[in-house]
Parts: C-alpha cells; sequence; structure tokens
C-alpha cells in the first residue's frame, strides 16, 4: 500500500507529461472478424479478434492463444480494442487474442468466480492496489518486471506505481484521471447559478437553487454502490487530508473524527433529497441509470471519472458515435473539481481518481506483454487519447487530449498535490466492498455516519 501511495503521490509531479469506476453500459452485441453475429441481452460479449490475419502469411511459429477482459463495453473503445487486437494478430498470425467484454459489476463477479477455481485470464482489467496484492500473494499473477522493462519506462511512473507490488511489475496501464463533478451548464443557468461551487457549503446551496427550480440536482447510481461511495471517500480525503488516509491505510481504524465529520457532511447532501428518482436501485450506466439520467438532461450533477462524457453521450440518442461527443450532449456540460470542506485538513488540490489497466495472468505466454507494449506505444495511446473518452499514461502521447473535457481532467491532474486511488480498489476487495456497502446504507438512511464508519471497521478487523 505504501508503494501505492508513493507513486500516486508523484502524479502532480508528473502531470505535465500525463497524456491522460469504469466501463460504459452493458454490452448489447457479439461479434467475430465476419461482423455482428448475434444479439446478447446485458451478457459478457465474448469475441474471437481475426480480422485481418488471414491476409497474413502463415507462421512458423507456436499457435498462441490470449484470453483477454476488458470492461471497455462501449463504443468508441470497444470497437479500438478489438482493432488493436486485429492489427497485432495480423502481424503475429500465430497468436490469437480471444476477448470478453463485460459490464464492469459483472466482470468483478466474473472474475472472483474464475480466480478462485485457478482459471486465470491471460489479460484482465485491473485497477492495482490490494486486489493486486491478493492476486500476487494468491500466486495467480505474473512477474512481467523483467518481460516489460523495454517499454515501462515509456509510461508515467505515476500510474505504473499502481500496477506494482513491492517493487514488482504485475500489469500495464493504459490511463489514469481522477474524479470531479460534470455539470450541465445549461441547467445551472436556468436555476439562476452563474457558476460552478467552490466550498462544500457552496454546493449544498446550488443543490437546493436547483431542487426550488424543479430541476432534479444530482444523479448517483447508488445500485452500483461505488458511484455513492465517490462522495464519502472525497469527503473524507477533505476532511483528513493527506495524513489521515494513510494513517487509516495503517491501522484500519475508520472510527476518526474526521471520518465520522465527512459522514455527517454527506447526511447534509442526502437531507436535501437531491437525487433522481429511484436512485437507490440506480446502475451507474444504463438508460435509468446515473449516465442516462444526465444524458438525458434529466439532472444537472454526476460525481464521475474522466469516462463520464463518453457514456452520458451513450446515453442521450443524440446522434451518432461517430460525432463529437458535445455535439451528443443535452446541453453544454463543465467540469469543476470537488468543492473544499471548512475547517477540513485537506488541501484544495487534493483529488481522488485511479486508472484502468491490465495485470497479466499467471500462466500467459510472452505474446500476451508483447500486445501490452503494443496497446501502450505511443501510436495507439494517441489513438486512445483522440477518443475524448480515456487519458493515456504514455509519453508523448499528449498531443492527442484535444477533446476539451478530457483538458479538464488533466488541467485538474495538473494541480493534484496528492491523489488517493479509489477506496474499493485501494484496500483488499472485501474491505472494498465493505466501504460501498456501508455507505449505501447511509444513502438508504439505514445509518448513521458513526455506524459507518463502525461497519467499515468492524470489516476490516
Amino acid at each position: 500500500m505504501k508503494t501505492v501511495r508513493r507513486h500516486l503521490a508523484l502524479i502532480a509531479v508528473l502531470a505535465l507529461v500525463l497524456a491522460a469506476c469504469g466501463g460504459g453500459g452493458t454490452a448489447d452485441v457479439t461479434t467475430t472478424a465476419g461482423g455482428v453475429t448475434e444479439t446478447t441481452a446485458g451478457e459478457a460479449v465474448t469475441t474471437t479478434a481475426a480480422a485481418g490475419a488471414a491476409t497474413t502469411a502463415a507462421s512458423s511459429e507456436e499457435p498462441v492463444t490470449i484470453t483477454w477482459w476488458h470492461i471497455q463495453n462501449t463504443d468508441p473503445m470497444m470497437t479500438v480494442w478489438q482493432d488493436m487486437a486485429n492489427a497485432f494478430m495480423a502481424e503475429h498470425p500465430n497468436v490469437t487474442i480471444e476477448i470478453t467484454v463485460m459490464e464492469n459489476e459483472a466482470f468483478k463477479a466474473a472474475l472472483q468466480t474464475n480466480l478462485q477455481a485457478g482459471d486465470v485470464p491471460d489479460l484482465f482489467q485491473s485497477w492495482g492496489g490490494g486486489g493486486l496484492r491478493e492476486q500476487v500473494e494468491a500466486g495467480l499473477v505474473q512477474d512481467i518486471t523483467d518481460a516489460s522493462s523495454g517499454f515501462i519506462g515509456n509510461l508515467n511512473e505515476g500510474a505504473v506505481g499502481l500496477y506494482q507490488v513491492d517493487g514488482v511489475q504485475y500489469g500495464v496501464p493504459f490511463n489514469l484521471g481522477m474524479v470531479g463533478f460534470w455539470y450541465n451548464r445549461d441547467l445551472f443557468t436556468q436555476a439562476g447559478i452563474d457558476g460552478p461551487p467552490a466550498t462544500w457549503d457552496e454546493f449544498l446551496e446550488d443543490v437546493q437553487t436547483l431542487k426550488d427550480a424543479g430541476i432534479t440536482p444530482i444523479a448517483v447510481g447508488a445500485g452500483d454502490k461505488w458511484p455513492a461511495h465517490f462522495y464519502y471517500s472525497y469527503l473524507m480525503i477533505r476532511e483528513g487530508g493527506e495524513a489521515a488516509m494513510a494513517q487509516v491505510t495503517e491501522d484500519l481504524d475508520f472510527n476518526k473524527p474526521e471520518f465520522i465529520e465527512a459522514g455527517n457532511q454527506l447526511q447534509r447532501l442526502i437531507d436535501i433529497e437531491p437525487f433522481q428518482p429511484g436512485f437507490l436501485a440506480a446502475p451507474w450506466d444504463a438508460p435509468d441509470g446515473e449516465s442516462g439520467t444526465i444524458g438525458t438532461g434529466q439532472a444537472a450533477i454526476s460525481l464521475m471519472g474522466q469516462w463520464g462524457p463518453g457514456a452520458y453521450a451513450n446515453q442521450s440518442g443524440i446522434g451518432t458515435p461517430e460525432d463529437p461527443i458535445a455535439e451528443r450532449l443535452p446541453g453544454e456540460f463543465g467540469w469543476f473539481p470537488f468543492p473544499t470542506v471548512e475547517g477540513g485538513s485537506g488541501q484544495p488540490t487534493d483529488a481522488f481518481g485511479g486508472g484502468d489497466g491490465f495485470a497479466v495472468g499467471k500462466d500467459a505466454e510472452p505474446e500476451a506483454v508483447e500486445f501490452l507494449e503494443f496497446i501502450t506505444n505511443v501510436d495507439n495511446a494517441r489513438i486512445v487519447g483522440a477518443t475524448g473518452t480515456t487519458l493515456p499514461v504514455t509519453k508523448g502521447s499528449e498531443d492527442s487530449i484535444t477533446d476539451p473535457y478530457q483538458q479538464q481532467v488533466l488541467a485538474g491532474l495538473g494541480q493534484a498535490s496528492f491523489v488517493q486511488l479509489y477506496l474499493d480498489q485501494y484496500f483488499t476487495p472485501e474491505l472494498g466492498a465493505a466501504v460501498n456497502d456501508a455507505v449505501a446504507t447511509l444513502f438508504a438512511g439505514e445509518a448513521t455516519p458513526e455506524e459507518v464508519t463502525q461497519a467499515i471497521t468492524d470489516a476490516a478487523a
């Protein structure tokens, strides 16, 4: 954990070279090299990407199959990953890449089942942190320190550190970002609000103003729990700062005054009843979820990572995926960092976020690491950055970040003095789930702030 924290602290210094939740909604098609072959309904999408390979001369090398699980299950990234797999196989005709695409929560459940059975995908979505440490201790992932040494230095060091355990490399990042508030400027103007708030008290006032104007202030996918934990975690950081977050990592005692006060501040927001109808059961990315509510202009604010605008646009029903994200949103959107909290020990520049990457399974062939090198090379990183949904970590790909929304997040990272990894990734999966579960009880009015901190502490025992 100390290694993770040290590398995250480097983000502020490294943000100037930085070329840079969550997947999108449930995938609905299964494709093969020949095109769309069948429709699914909220299930994993498994594809064998072989386009282009058939035209390449046969290889004398032994056949290799790479199983690749990821959660980029909406375009543009779903297609981007497919195209890159196709291109890699065209260059390596002995390699077949079998891709399984899942929604975030479905992925976590399926991966846990496979890991328990010892059936580890060769490459799988990872956020580093406590989950990766557990996988290392169980012997489920591969030390790729030597295998990645030729290219890992081309990537942002803070992001690379997320995929290290005790200095050993077990995966490769492809993006890094932070959570902030996305808001519909048109709805703010309609309510008479001139601009985003700087303090928590101002934020609560704006939320009440939106509600008084007949506008649903906030959409939250509390049914998936992790979007709700963003509020509590950020308030923990604002109340306690880096020192408190480091201390709780050591003693796992959440019964601290600053964390109880974080719950009290969140309770002030909950008491306004600012969320969309059915928020407790709402998923993050679905027509009736957080992204759909924001994407159709039914709420003004969403606390989400850099992938937010792309997800909102996908749910809006405006335009086509080929159109710029800004043209597919229901109004003009902006971004602002989480407000400061009066009396808190955290700094205004303290941030909350993390990145995405891929861990390498214990039985993966060397070609799996070669593929990670391929998808993170500067040319492919520029393709990823140009989607406007992801902030790639490859040095030299900065010029691909032309999307105005991603530029705002990048600027926020540039000002960050400390970045705390998502708590449900920073801690072990079990403790991370306990954080999400406890926060959900606060949102549901079933627990007090004191009971929330006690429940998390009990789970850590």
